[in-house]
């Protein structure tokens, strides 16, 4: 049996406004009724598990918390491990929340353990200066969601996103950094655990990245890879990558997919 890693935006949704691309519900459904095991692999790094699944649900996806893998709970696990108790967090006021109710202290001040990056619509140049000030002053580390470099906005347009602020904290600090979601080794390995995957050759990777999610997950992970270019990138930008990095299969959108699920099969 097969098995599916399914990236959330701009994949199966177009945004964060969590509209639906057209046949994401019947893919889903039809995932389900057929009992191909799947998973939402997802980078997402403004919401809490629990109100990603109730907004997904409320425009029609049949989804549950066991459904969807997102790095909050790696984050949490690693922080907890490092014994960090303080940090900078640039993101959403959601996930400032998350981590405060699990007893992480989340300020804006250069005296921290760490900063943590996640997707922050609002970052400017205090923040950034008060993160590059809390690496390079205090030695604190450096930690990111994910590492994408771009997100497309409800608005069309695209803009940096997290894989880009670390770049930048990256350059200026000349400290690595330590990611908790896709492409990173651990979250697909946690992911092969839920699906109880013995081999990543039968996993499908499906993105509209196909540089962190696809290219860099394959090389990390194993599975074979389609690109939908119903999301930031169409066909054009694989131009970018080598051939052994280029995805297995590229369809407009996971409707097409699903008209050519048995042959994946």
């Amino acid at each position: 049996m097969k098995a599916f890693l399914i990236d959330l935006e701009g994949t199966i949704v177009k945004d964060k406004s969590f509209t639906p691309i057209e046949g994401a519900i019947e893919f889903i459904k039809t995932l389900k009724k057929r009992n191909i095991p799947f998973l939402i692999a997802s980078n997402n790094s403004t919401h809490k598990l629990q109100d990603l699944v109730k907004a997904l649900k409320e425009k029609g996806f049949p989804l549950e918390e066991k459904d969807i893998v997102t790095p909050s709970k790696l984050a949490l696990e690693h922080l907890k491990k490092e014994n960090i108790k303080k940090i900078i967090f640039l993101g959403t006021e959601n996930i400032k929340e998350f981590f405060e109710e699990n007893q992480i202290e989340v300020k804006l001040d250069k005296d921290v353990d760490a900063v943590v990056v996640g997707r922050d619509k609002e970052i400017n140049a205090k923040k950034l200066k008060m993160a590059t000030s809390a690496l390079v002053l205090n030695n604190a580390k450096l930690f990111g969601f994910h590492k994408n470099r771009l997100i497309k906005d409800e608005d069309g347009l695209v803009s940096p996103s997290v894989g880009a602020i670390l770049e930048c904290l990256k350059y200026a600090s000349k400290k690595d950094y330590k990611i908790f979601g896709k492409p990173a080794k651990e979250y697909f390995d946690i992911c092969f655990k839920i699906l109880n995957v013995k081999n990543p050759k039968d996993v499908y990777m499906i993105s509209d990245d196909p540089f962190t999610d696809l290219a860099e997950g394959k090389k990390n992970a194993g599975f074979k890879t389609i690109f939908v270019t119903s999301g930031k990138y169409n066909e054009s930008i694989l131009k970018e990558l080598k051939k052994e990095e280029k995805p297995d299969f590229v369809y407009p959108s996971v409707k097409e997919i699903l008209e050519d699920l048995d042959r994946l099969l």
